[in-house]
């Protein structure tokens, strides 16, 4: 700690108790009262270094053989201070350190003890100190300024807090100081700064002691000095871990306000700069703030951020507990309370804002060739796919949710639809009394060109689907098969169109929808062309009994929207014979 001694004389000074005398031959004739404490001094000493107590000394005087007495209830320090102040006066001997001169300092400004009056009075002695010897060091730093807030006003009119906050940020941002030598050997009463670890963050535990006013200040500082964002939003971070208490997601009750205002205040002094903050911690304050209902500018300014950085984040990160709390943002697209496990809104916003930020991105084309990009976007597609399949078996998840969730990433952004399928048909298990409406719209969200193989197959017996998504699963197996049956080495015997229509009589008006899907069947089974389209068929035709029993529910099935000529052009043709128009 640097230390400085001031004046030269001992013993001059007295304490009984709370009174405070002067060990000389003349006897005491000015009484100060400093709250509790006494203090019995003699008029020539303090006239000689301040004008202030010079007037005051003036006006309290009746004559010379009476005591003059007034108080000094208001000095900045109080008894401890004005005893360092007195003994200046005295010349007594006496230490200023970097927890003492701020309030020395204000004092001495108090009492107007300057240059002008007397040539090297305490005001300039204090500033020569603090500048030169507390404001080169850290730690002596760091304690002057903490000692600011009990005479935060005084320390502020004399600009001490802004001193100790901009050689706190110059420090913290370009290092401390060099110490001046002489031939090689340090002469400068410093002591070295001593960084804790190798991080660039090392000051950030004792930036955490100051109180909330002045971090903001010099976190602002921070920045106008063109510090790393990483290292502000760290600093942040840090400080609200070590003020905030620690909080139980199930508690019940009313939230302190000065908790909330504190986090709101934290959110807002965060880096707005893309992934300098960790995607986890964001997500971490945002669950806080709305359990403490903060107000809808924090909540909105998390969730920009997260959404900036979404890639980022895994699947256990994205299940924010529904609190059920008092919060209702303005733009929330329910005003009923919502009952769900997980807070499904807030999900979907941060997921809007991912998409709106990577929309350039989500419009895939065959020239774009920034992989990272890509894959960026990707990873988000399949990390909402897993939060759907974590969802979906919530009981209490209403269908709009879930349907506006599912179809917030674009169609261009999933390169697979095996997981978002796997997540609608456990939604249509959980919640089986949707509508076939309902269940239609939701399975409109997948591309079935994006259903691997194996997936096909299990739609084919997924009895929870639509018969109108069997039966297109089945057409886009068709084509595959086509393909399949037109390579190299293949052969195969088809039929012209006029020929099909002859043999199934699709396309010509007779026999009821079902009976034509049923001719389908029996004359791909006469032509068998595959052993796995056979296995198809057969679970095709178990669907086909059961929706024999529900005719009513068949309006929403027509085949005819395939098409005859669709289907037709979907069988191969054989080789040297062109195909029929």
């Amino acid at each position: 700690m640097a230390t400085m001694v001031i004046g030269s004389k001992t013993g001059v000074f007295h304490l009984n108790k709370t009174a405070w005398t002067c060990r000389t031959e003349l006897g005491s004739d000015v009484l100060i009262e400093v709250e509790d404490f006494s203090f019995f001094l003699h008029k020539f000493p303090l006239i000689n270094a301040s004008p202030f107590l010079r007037d005051l000394i003036g006006k309290y005087s009746c004559d010379e053989h009476n005591l003059c007495n007034f108080g000094l209830h208001g000095i900045p320090g109080g008894p401890h201070t004005f005893e360092l102040v007195a003994k200046f006066c005295y010349g007594e001997k006496f230490e200023l350190t970097s927890s003492n001169v701020v309030p020395v300092l204000c004092a001495a400004h108090y009492l107007e003890m300057n240059e002008d009056y007397m040539a090297g009075n305490l005001i300039s002695q204090a500033e020569d100190f603090l500048s030169n010897k507390v404001l080169s060091n850290w730690k002596d730093s760091i304690t002057a300024l903490l000692s600011c807030e009990p005479l935060f006003s005084f320390a502020e009119d004399i600009d001490i807090v802004s001193k100790c906050l901009n050689s706190l940020a110059s420090m913290a941002t370009y290092g401390p100081p060099q110490k001046p030598t002489w031939n090689g050997i340090d002469y400068a009463d410093v002591a070295p700064l001593k960084v804790k670890g190798s991080g660039s963050n090392w000051w950030q535990d004792e930036a955490s002691s100051m109180s909330l006013p002045l971090f903001k200040r010099f976190i602002g500082l921070l920045s106008v000095k063109g510090h790393d964002p990483a290292n502000i939003s760290s600093a942040v971070i840090y400080y609200w871990n070590k003020v905030h208490p620690g909080l139980n997601p199930n508690s019940t009750g009313v939230w302190l306000d000065d908790l909330r205002m504190l986090l709101e205040e934290m959110v807002a002094l965060l880096p707005v700069q893309k992934g300098v903050s960790p995607t986890k911690t964001l997500l971490s304050m945002l669950s806080t703030s709305l359990m403490y209902n903060a107000n809808v500018s924090c909540i909105q300014s998390l969730e920009k951020m997260i959404g900036a950085q979404l890639d980022e984040s895994i699947l256990e990160d994205l299940l924010v507990p529904n609190l059920q709390g008092p919060y209702e943002p303005k733009y929330a697209s329910s005003s009923k309370k919502n009952e769900s496990k997980y807070d499904i809104d807030c999900i979907q916003r941060i997921i809007e804002q991912f998409v709106e930020e990577n929309l350039h991105v989500t419009k895939i084309t065959s020239d774009l060739q920034d992989d990272e990009e890509l894959d960026k976007v990707a990873a988000v597609a399949k990390l909402v796919d897993e939060y759907l399949i974590m969802i979906a078996t919530d009981a209490n998840l209403n269908f709009r949710q879930f349907q506006s969730l599912a179809g917030a990433i674009p169609a261009s952004a999933r390169s697979s639809n095996d997981d978002l399928y796997y997540a609608i048909d456990v939604y249509l298990q959980y919640h089986p009394g949707l509508s076939e409406q309902q269940k239609e719209n939701l399975c409109e969200i997948i591309d079935i060109q994006k259903l691997s193989r194996e997936v096909c197959r299990d739609v084919a017996l997924n009895e929870k689907l639509p018969l109108r998504v069997v039966v297109k699963v089945l057409f886009n197996e068709l084509l595959h098969l086509k393909t399949s049956l037109e390579a190299p080495g293949t052969e195969t015997k088809t039929l012209s169109e006029t020929e099909l229509v002859t043999e199934t009589g699709i396309g010509t008006g007779t026999g009821t929808e079902i009976d034509n899907v049923r001719r389908w069947g029996l004359f791909w089974q006469k032509l068998k062309l595959h052993s796995k389209y056979e296995e198809i068929l057969k679970k095709l035709s178990k669907r086909l009994e059961k929706a024999k029993e529900a005719k009513k529910n068949w309006n929403l099935i027509s085949c005819k929207n395939f098409g005859l000529i669709r289907v037709a052009k979907a069988l191969p043709t054989p080789r040297g014979q062109k195909d029929e128009v």
